[in-house]
This record gives C-alpha cells, structure tokens and sequence, in this order.
C-alpha cells in the first residue's frame, strides 16, 4: 500500500525529505534570520531563565505579589467610596502600588541574582563554565538579562493596576513614567552590584559576609524610596522644570555606562587571571569619567558659580581614591599572553601602556587622568575670571584643584608601596587594598588632630601647617582665603607627592619597557581558523 503524503494524495511519502528539511541550511531570508539569531542567544539565559521560574522562591514571591496587588485595589476602593466617583484617587493607589512593586524589583530580584551567581562556586558548576566555550562575559551577561526577564514579569503582572490609576485620575502620565523608570533604574543598578559582590567573594566567609552586607543595603534602599515616594506624595514627581529633564537624562547616560563598568569588572573577576581584563576596564572607565566630567562642566557653564567647580573636583577626587584603592589591588603583573596585545609603535606605547595591566601602570593612568581635569578646571577659571570674580575672593578653583590631586598622589602612591609587601597571589588583593587605604586616610588624619587638641588642653586651635596632610581642613581652609599657613602645607604636599609619584614611575619600568610578543604559530593558526568558521548574519539584499 502506497504511502500517501500530508500536502497531496497519491504522491508517496519519501522521509529523506524531512530530514534534509531539519538538517540542511534553510532556503527562505527569514528562516535564514531565525536561525542565525537562535545560535546568537546565550546559553546561560536560557538556563537562568528555566531555573528562576521553575523555583519555588518566584513562585511564592510572584503570587504574593499579585495577592498584595488584588488586596490593595479592593482595599483602597472601599475606603475611596462614595468619594471615588467626583475626587481623583489614582495618586493613593499608584503609592501603594508602587510600593508593592519596589520590594521584588529592589530586594528580590537583586538577592537572587547574587545568589545564583554564588550558587555557581558552591556547587562546583563555576570551573566547568569557566573551562567551557562560554566566556565571562556570556556568564555575566546572561545572569543580567535573566534579572531583567524577571523584572519585565513583575512590571507586566502590575501593569493593569498601574493603569488603573491613570483612568481614577489625579496622576500624569509623566509621574507615572518618571516612577516607573527610577524604580527600574534602581533595581538594574542593585542588581549589577549584586552580580559584582558575587563575583569577587569567592570564599564561603566573604560569601555570608557580603550577602549580609547586601541584603542590608538592599532593604535600606527600598525602605528609603518607599519612604520618599509616602513622605514626599506623588504630587511632587509632576511637572518638572526643564532643567530637571536635562538632569534625568544626564545621570541615566552617566548610570548606563557605570553598569556597564561594573559588570565588565564581574566578568573580570571569575575570569582566568592570564587574560588581559584591565585595557577594557580602563577604557571604559575613562569613558565614565569623561562623561561625568562633561555634563559636570555643561552644568558648571550654565550656573556660573565657583561652588559647582569645587563640587565636580571634590565629586572626581572621592571617585578617584576609591578607583586607585581597587587598582593598587592588581598583582602588578602583565602575563605573556596580555603581553601579546601590547602596543607596536614608539607613539602607542608612550600613550597606551597605561591602559594595560599593572598596579603601577594603573595609578600613573589616575594621576595623569584627574590633573587633566584640575587642568580644565584651571582654564575654566581662567576664561571666567572677570565674571566671577565676586564669587572667587582670595580662594582660588586652581588652588583646590591643585591639592586634591596632590592628595591622590601622596595616598593612592602610598598604598600601591604597601600593597607590594603582599604577596601577588593573595586571595583578597582587592578587598585588602580598599581596607588598607581606609585605615592609612584614618591614622594620617587622626594622629595629628589627636596631638595637636591634646597640646591644646582640649581647646579649640587655629589651622596650621602641622595639618598639611588632613584632607577636609586643608581643602576648606584653601576654600576660604589663601594664607601663609596654606602655602606651606601646599608645598609640603607638593613635594612628597613629587617624590611619591616618582618612587611609583620609577617602580612601573619594568612594565613600561616590555614589548610586544607575537603569538604563537600554534594559535595564530587556531585564531585563523575560528575567524573563518565564524558564522555571519545572512545579507538582507542577496538573493
């Protein structure tokens, strides 16, 4: 008996046919599309993604969620009613609903991302993705947009209740975008941290450390703007001024690229340590810090006064320390397969051995990075000296410029020099490094203070140049008035971070001088072959 086909009678089934179907390359573009983006998503969403629904902790937490939604509306109604029906109420159920909907997005989300990438080093799954064709990246990412996932559920089970208010009246379509996209910020950025904290505790103490810490920090956060969202009304979000617009999208382009910055810093941190992960860390952190700089500036031209000059050296100074506490943490060392990428050129490598992996090399890239801002800001001063010279006094933007970068110098120098007495391959390099230069900044600034009220017989005591290394007296004092008091601590900072600067120069040549490696015959060929087997989206316009 003739097999008879599905899309014919009388024409015999060959099942050669469905099976070339399934294993040839598709024929049709849009096929061809689908197939190219399948083999483009990453493994780790996938999984991420049936493991997080397939958990009990979402389901309890998504029907407890929907439970408290349900309860809320029936509840605020009936309070609402008769008033309901002539007295817009849509601003008391958009704060409840927003609250409802911070706890998940705020608490959850980013303690489960934490714990999902932990959960990869306790079950000992972390080495057999670390050795397999993912890369860190992939991994990283990949618990990233399983997060997100996550946070488009909840957004899209409270989006009719959101909804709800608008029609009740009483709230703009503004508030309720504006509060929507902060609570959604907020819940990206703890999220991110959550994945870095992850990442570089890789021993059960830090582990149970940093989820306390974070879980802390996670549950202040939510009450705080929960707490500002009742305190504060929704009233308030409305109707903006412009230059609060401009202000929303300047610091959601400056968050944008620090999410960025740190989970390129996760990524980093559960890769191989052969791997070169500084060049593109740097890099994206000099993107950071110039865009910081310029909406800084771009605010700094429009207002016109001296104190949003010292704001943005102040704001870039702590940012700075804090950076050259984690970079004093690197081991200082440049491995020879990072030394495969180093620059060719005379020019290149003047310019850019900086950007490559090193303690030293790290803090000289700081240094030099922060006094071209103090020197923007120098020539800021310069331009507007005549329009603000009621603003300026005898206290001079250079000035305070000048000793912050002297103090970036002297204790970000300091710790790298102590940090050399660790070993390299100590397992908390980065943890030490931030706990070092945190207990040096107390004794320097206490000691002295200490000292001095206590030959005072506990008495007030005017500033003076035993005083030259306390960060805040000094940089207040310059703010004020320009005296001989300061022009002495000035030149004693000066010098030491002349002499400190030039012990760490002097220290980095060993990395400065090394040259380029070629890559060996082995991978250059391995390299060939990979980059001609890459598979390449199909051309919309062949035919």
């Amino acid at each position: 008996m003739s097999q008879v086909s599905l899309l014919g009678e009388g024409v015999p089934h060959d099942p050669t046919v469905s099976i070339n179907r399934i294993c040839e390359n598709p024929h049709k573009r849009w096929e061809q599309w689908w197939v190219w983006g399948s083999e483009q998503i990453n493994p780790i969403v996938v999984k991420e993604v049936r493991q997080s629904l397939k958990s009990k902790q979402f389901t309890i937490s998504f029907g407890l969620t929907l439970i408290a939604a349900v309860s809320w509306t029936l509840l605020a109604i009936s309070l609402l009613v008769p008033r309901i029906y002539y007295v817009p109420g849509g601003a008391t159920l958009l704060a409840g609903f927003f609250c409802i909907l911070a706890l998940p997005l705020m608490v959850i989300i980013p303690f489960s991302a934490f714990r999902s990438m932990t959960s990869e080093t306790e079950d000992s799954t972390f080495e057999l993705l670390s050795i397999s064709a993912l890369s860190a990246s992939q991994i990283v990412y990949g618990k990233m947009a399983s997060a997100s996932l996550q946070l488009l559920l909840y957004l899209s089970a409270l989006a009719p209740c959101i909804v709800l208010t608008y029609v009740l009246r009483g709230v703009s379509l503004f508030t309720i975008l504006f509060l929507l996209g902060a609570t959604v910020l907020f819940s990206v950025c703890e999220t991110a941290l959550a994945i870095l904290a992850a990442s570089i505790s890789r021993t059960r103490m830090m582990q149970t450390g940093v989820s306390v810490l974070l879980l802390g920090g996670l549950l202040w956060a939510f009450f705080a703007w929960t707490g500002v969202i009742i305190s504060q009304g929704i009233d308030e979000f409305s109707n903006p001024p412009r230059e609060m617009l401009v202000f929303l999208f300047a610091l959601l382009t400056i968050v944008a690229v620090a999410i960025s910055v740190v989970l390129c810093a996760a990524s980093a941190a559960i890769d191989f340590p052969s791997e070169n992960h500084s060049t593109r860390i740097r890099w994206q952190l000099m993107g950071l810090l110039t865009l910081t700089f310029f909406w800084s500036t771009m605010g700094l031209v429009v207002a016109e006064q001296r104190e949003v000059a010292v704001a943005i050296l102040i704001g870039n100074f702590g940012f700075a320390m804090f950076l050259g506490a984690l970079i004093t943490g690197e081991r200082g060392v440049i491995s020879l397969r990072a030394q495969r990428s180093l620059p060719k050129t005379f020019f290149g490598r003047v310019f850019l051995t900086w950007m490559y992996p090193g303690a030293g090399l790290g803090y000289v890239f700081l240094i030099c990075f922060y006094a071209a801002i103090v020197f923007v800001m120098a020539m800021f001063e310069l331009f507007y000296a005549n329009r603000l010279q009621s603003f300026f006094g005898n206290a001079s933007i250079t000035a305070t410029g000048f000793t912050l970068l002297c103090y970036l110098t002297i204790y970000v120098g300091l710790n790298r020099l102590m940090m050399l007495g660790l070993g390299r391959h100590f397992a908390a390099r980065m943890v030490g490094s931030v706990a070092l230069l945190i207990v040096m900044l107390l004794l320097i600034h206490l000691i002295p203070w200490v000292l001095v009220y206590y030959y005072n017989d506990y008495r007030e005591f005017p500033y003076g140049w035993h005083q030259a290394f306390n960060i805040w007296l000094t940089v207040t004092e310059v703010n004020q008035q320009l005296s001989l008091d300061i022009g002495a601590s000035i030149l004693i900072v000066t010098l030491c971070a002349i002499g400190i600067f030039g012990l760490n120069l002097l220290l980095s040549s060993r990395d400065v001088m090394l040259v380029r490696v070629a890559l060996p015959p082995r991978v250059r060929e391995e390299a060939q072959v990979a980059e001609s087997q890459r598979e390449q989206p199909p051309d919309p316009f062949a035919d």
